[in-house]
């Protein structure tokens, strides 16, 4: 059965959420009578609550993987090529 729901989401799309969810409750307490059904405008202070700690991480999980490719794809030429070499 297919996961479905924001409880089945990433911890940085449930923070994204949370955030969301708290900005738009500060802003109807503070203009009750001003609604925004259209797209949020950004400030300049939106990374101020941002979980940097959480990116950082999943840029060095990023980084790991790209590296892992390109050795084995590096490998698997190499390996590929000294068959070719031996005629097989």
């Amino acid at each position: 059965m297919p996961r479905t729901g924001i409880r089945d989401q990433s911890p940085l799309i449930l923070q994204l959420v949370q955030n969301r969810e708290e900005q738009q409750a500060a802003d109807a307490r503070k203009n009750p009578e001003e609604r925004h059904d259209g797209p949020p405008v950004f400030a300049e202070e939106a990374t101020e609550g941002a979980d940097l700690e959480l990116v950082m991480e999943w840029v060095r999980v990023f980084f790991r993987v790209f590296w892992l490719a390109v050795f084995s794809g590096g490998f698997l030429f190499v390996w590929i090529f000294v068959l070719k070499m031996a005629g097989f």
